[in-house]
C-alpha cells in the first residue's frame, strides 16, 4: 500500500514566495509528488529552451494528478503566456489555483497580466487589486510586489483614469526606487493631469537612469 503524505511538507520546500496564504489541504501519495517534481523540473528546462508548447503539455498531467502542487501553476503560466491559443486555458488554471491556494498574491498577479494582455482591463485591475491586498498579508518583501502596483496603474492609464494611476506609481517607486519604467509612465500620468512640470522632472530622471524611450516625451512636451 502506498503511503500518503501531507501537502504542507512539500509546500514549504517548493514555494518561491514564502508567504502566509492559506490553502485547502490535500493528501498526496509519495510517488505522485515525486513524479510531479520530475515533470516540473523538466518543464523548467523546456521553458528555458523556449519549448513552451511541450512544457504546457507535460504540466497538464501534473495539474490533473497532483492539483496541490503549487509550482505547476506558476510554471504553466510561464510557459502558457507565450502561446496565444492557450490564454483561456491558462486563465482557467490560475483561477483553479487561486481556489486551492487562497490569497496567493503571485498567482493573482499573473492572472492580471493575462487579462491586461487581452485588453480586459477591468478584470486585470480586479486581479491586481487582489494581488495587492494579498501582499499586505503575505508580505511586501517579495520582489514582484512593486509590479502589482505598476501594472494596475498601467491599466488605469490605458483606460484614461490618470488620477487613479498616480498613487499606484508612487507606491511602486517606494518599493522599486529609481525604476525608470515607473518614472516614465508616471510622467505621462502627470502630463495628462496638467502637471507638466512634474512630468518633465520624471522623464528627465528616467532618462538619467537609462530609459531609452523618454527622450521623445522630453522633445515633444518639455521644450
Amino acid at each position: 500500500m502506498r503511503t500518503p503524505i501531507f501537502l504542507l511538507t512539500f509546500l514549504i520546500f517548493f514555494m518561491g514566495h514564502t508567504s502566509a496564504f492559506s490553502q485547502k489541504v490535500y493528501d498526496v501519495e509519495l510517488d505522485v509528488r515525486e513524479n510531479s517534481v520530475v515533470i516540473n523540473n523538466t518543464a523548467l528546462e523546456l521553458i528555458e529552451e523556449e519549448k513552451h508548447e511541450t512544457a504546457v503539455r507535460i504540466l497538464e498531467s501534473v495539474l490533473k494528478d497532483d492539483p496541490s502542487f503549487h509550482p505547476a501553476y506558476l510554471n504553466y503560466y510561464r510557459a502558457g503566456k507565450n502561446l496565444s491559443e492557450k490564454t483561456d486555458r491558462v486563465v482557467e488554471v490560475l483561477k483553479t489555483g487561486l481556489k486551492i491556494f487562497e490569497e496567493d498574491d503571485e498567482m493573482a498577479y499573473y492572472l492580471g497580466n493575462l487579462f491586461q494582455k487581452e485588453n480586459r482591463y477591468e478584470e486585470a485591475i480586479a486581479a491586481y487589486t487582489e494581488a495587492i491586498n494579498y501582499s499586505k498579508v503575505n508580505g511586501e518583501d517579495f520582489p514582484l510586489v512593486w509590479a502589482y502596483y505598476f501594472n494596475r496603474a498601467n491599466c488605469y492609464l490605458k483606460t484614461n483614469q490618470y488620477k487613479k494611476s498616480l498613487p499606484d506609481y508612487d507606491y511602486a517607486l517606494t518599493l522599486s526606487p529609481g525604476n525608470y519604467d515607473v518614472l516614465t509612465n508616471r510622467g505621462y500620468a502627470f502630463y495628462k493631469t496638467d502637471n507638466s512640470e512634474a512630468a518633465c522632472e520624471d522623464w528627465k530622471n528616467a532618462r538619467q537612469l537609462g530609459s531609452k524611450v523618454t527622450q521623445k516625451y522630453l522633445d515633444s512636451y518639455c521644450r
